[in-house]
């Protein structure tokens, strides 16, 4: 069973049937995140395109997606309206009318006083609309026959007579029983404004966090959905388990939005930066102004990782991962130095040392992907090259290790 899918010409095509039945995956995950019990959850393409269980009860749902900017009314004759019925005829034997409502979604509009926006309300009557509906599938059945019996091609209703003569045969008490646990959505937003339904339901979030949030939980959605069609979890996914996911999105979020907090500290009177950092730039030549710069950048760069990782426990780890990455790029540039100046002059290889820590200090921050997603200063770049040049990870001239080694002996 899936939801009917239809191109904006009104044709069929496998693109439109697959967005068809992704619009039924994201309904259901809307519809928990709407939930009001703790006991709701979703199945799919089950007994319907969309089963919803809610306080003890369940609401079989059939989806009518288009994208089209004017899709078709429904109407007591369409075509849709019936299929729909018949499809929840046939599940009568397999389910308890008392405990089941049915309800028909549809991107498409009522006409303005057309008998079937009694179904709009839960509540309202619908004694003359179950007159309406009989008198109709009456109508359908009969002049089907008779174009049997003249001959008549193609025959008139064919798309909808056996589900007006499904409907024919219940006997008036389960009509007017099935009539009453049936409601109509109309208008509802269709597969490329469903998204943002999404996340305007995640009201305990920041607005500008709920998009982020939602893409993420549709990614886990669409993961959850094909694992419960292969049998490799529950077929029913859980309002709790929706609820339990988001929160685990919205904290992973928060872990990667870091806060800069020395981009407007400098360092205090007393601070004396590690000699390491001017003995780097000296073999270079650089120049008092640039060592003073890479001085207040090594201070807060390393103030900034001293206070990540004393406050959380993963922020090591993605410290040191990011320092590889730093590394990686630095030597990717260091080594075509090393390599190209074997037998260049002392004075050659201090200006390509220098145009290596000039790059790494004016341009590396706007190449090397950031250390979180929301992370756009440069000092922590900056700074950390300056920390990984103190402990000698990194360096300047061409020769850095060998200088060095040999000014400390």
């Amino acid at each position: 069973m899936s939801s009917a899918a239809y191109a904006d010409d009104g044709g069929h095509s496998a693109v439109n049937a697959a967005l068809g039945f992704y619009y039924q995956s994201l309904y259901g995950l809307l519809s928990l995140v709407r939930a009001s019990h703790d006991d709701a959850a979703v199945c799919l393409e089950r007994l319907d395109d969309v089963e919803i269980f809610t306080n003890g009860q369940s609401l079989l749902s059939q989806l009518k997606h288009s994208l089209s900017k004017k899709p078709a009314p429904v109407t007591l004759s369409s075509a849709a309206l019936w299929k729909t019925l018949k499809a929840w005829i046939d599940v009568f034997p397999v389910v308890k009318l008392d405990d089941t409502r049915f309800q028909l979604v549809t991107v498409a509009p009522l006409p303005i006083g057309s008998p079937l926006t009694v179904l709009l309300d839960d509540l309202s009557s619908r004694t003359c609309l179950l007159i309406l509906l009989q008198d109709e599938a009456q109508r359908v059945v009969n002049e089907h026959q008779a174009g049997k019996l003249v001959g008549k091609q193609p025959l008139p209703h064919a798309d909808r007579v056996s589900s007006c003569a499904a409907y024919l045969k219940l006997s008036d008490i389960v009509r007017a029983k099935f009539l009453s646990r049936i409601t109509v959505q109309s208008e509802v937003s269709n597969i490329n404004e469903i998204p943002e339904d999404i996340a305007k339901e995640l009201k305990n979030f920041p607005p500008d966090r709920r998009k982020a949030i939602t893409e993420k939980l549709m990614e886990w959605w669409d993961l959850q959905v094909i694992y419960s069609f292969c049998d490799k979890r529950d077929r029913a996914i859980s309002m709790l388990e929706v609820q339990q996911k988001v929160a685990e999105i919205a904290s992973e979020l928060e872990r990667d939005d870091l806060l800069a907090d020395f981009q407007f500290v400098t360092p205090p009177g007393d601070h004396t930066p590690p000699s390491m950092i001017s003995q780097q730039l000296h073999l270079v030549g650089a120049t008092k102004v640039e060592m003073q710069a890479a001085e207040r950048e090594e201070w807060r760069a390393r103030s900034q990782r001293h206070k990540w990782i004393s406050e959380r426990v993963d922020m090591a780890v993605r410290v040191h991962l990011y320092d590889r990455l730093l590394v990686e790029a630095w030597g990717d540039k260091h080594r075509v130095v090393v390599e190209t100046h074997v037998t260049a002059t002392e004075e050659a290889k201090r200006a390509s040392g220098l145009e290596i820590f000039r790059w790494s200090y004016n341009q590396a921050h706007a190449q090397i992907p950031p250390f979180a997603r929301n992370w756009n200063t440069s000092y922590y770049v900056r700074g950390s090259y300056q920390v990984l040049a103190v402990e000698e990870e990194v360096g300047w001239h061409p020769d850095y290790r060998l200088l060095l080694t040999e000014k400390k002996t």
